[in-house]
């Protein structure tokens, strides 16, 4: 049986509705026994040069263990406009803002925010059968809302201990809601690394992971809604012992009705130190493939919305990626 935090590590992912309002969590009274979670989140396709992406696969598994597939990068359905594929690799990056958080008996009493980095497109190099397709993670992020962090302690020790995640205490802004809309209109959310905490003089040290900085749009341009669940709802290539028997995990978003309507954004993201890598850093990976090492990457398309999500058992890595539900997509 999965436990409570296991699915942790692999919420990706990470988005939010331009209303800030929560969907509830109707997806728990059919999953019972699994992690389930109304999931109001903002999800963010970045391209990153290739060879940049398959830098930051190599530290987080190992050189060469976990690979970029092809891109499907001529189908219309999912890339309207194509993608250069040839060049770069999509990174997926999300915030989250999770509330009624559920598994049978059990609830986590208040909301947890979480962001991080997903690679979509992956497969386990020399273990994957043709036609596998999987996601990989490279960092998240997990606080409890207002300000307490510590909330998080327990589901990111336990995630790392159990799953070898390397699920980390994070700071978000804002702290109690899925993303702030600024003076000038702008939406953005920001989240970091909460390496040290100094509650009695401060600051804390909390080197960035990423910015968000985006508005609303009429429809999708560069992608597809559908593209967007397809990379959601891969299966996540588990760490340590898991990684070792080629063991992933189903994290299923479903959009699908009236709560959980797709809002197109487009926007800046911006990664820092803490975007990727084993440990603290001056640049992460993906910062150092901007041209001018700043981490910033203009254009970007994606979407909020509160989703439903609920959290499958571990099974191997081929099972997940043939097993998804195709009602989440």
């Amino acid at each position: 049986m999965v436990t409570i935090f296991a699915s942790w590590a692999l919420v990706a992912a990470l988005v939010f509705t331009i209303s800030n309002g929560q969907c509830p969590n109707e997806v728990a009274l059919y999953n019972y026994n699994l992690r389930t979670a109304s999931a109001n989140n903002t999800w963010f396709l970045v391209p990153v040069p290739k060879q940049a992406v398959q830098s930051a696969l190599d530290t987080a598994y190992g050189t060469g263990l976990v690979t970029l597939t092809d891109l499907p990068a001529n189908d219309a359905s999912l890339f309207p406009r194509g993608f250069d594929s040839t060049t770069y690799h999509p990174v997926l990056v999300s915030a989250m803002y999770q509330d009624d958080i559920r598994m049978g008996a059990a609830k986590i009493q208040g909301p947890l925010l979480g962001g991080g980095l997903n690679v979509p497109y992956v497969r386990r190099a020399g273990i994957s059968k043709p036609g596998t397709v999987l996601k990989a993670l490279l960092s998240i992020y997990i606080s409890g809302a207002n300000g307490n962090a510590v909330a998080g302690l327990v589901p990111a020790t336990a995630s790392t201990l159990l799953e070898g995640f390397f699920l980390r205490l994070g700071l978000f802004i804002p702290n109690n809601a899925a993303f702030q809309r600024n003076d000038n209109n702008i939406l953005s959310n920001t989240a970091a690394w909460l390496v040290a905490s100094n509650p009695v003089s401060g600051p804390d040290y909390a080197p960035t992971a990423y910015d968000f900085q985006f508005t609303e749009q009429a429809s999708f341009s560069l992608y597809t809604a559908k593209l967007f669940k397809s990379v959601i709802n891969q299966a996540s290539i588990l760490s340590g012992p898991d990684f070792i028997a080629n063991l992933c995990q189903r994290n299923q978003y479903y959009f699908n009705n009236d709560t959980s309507t797709m809002t197109p954004v487009t926007g800046n993201v911006t990664f820092g130190p803490a975007a990727d890598g084993l440990g603290v850093q001056m640049q992460s990976t993906m910062q150092k493939a901007t041209s001018d090492g700043s981490g910033l990457y203009l254009g970007n398309e994606g979407f909020t919305g509160c989703g439903q999500n609920v959290g499958f058992n571990p099974e191997n890595c081929d099972a997940a990626a043939a097993n998804v539900d195709q009602s989440a997509l």
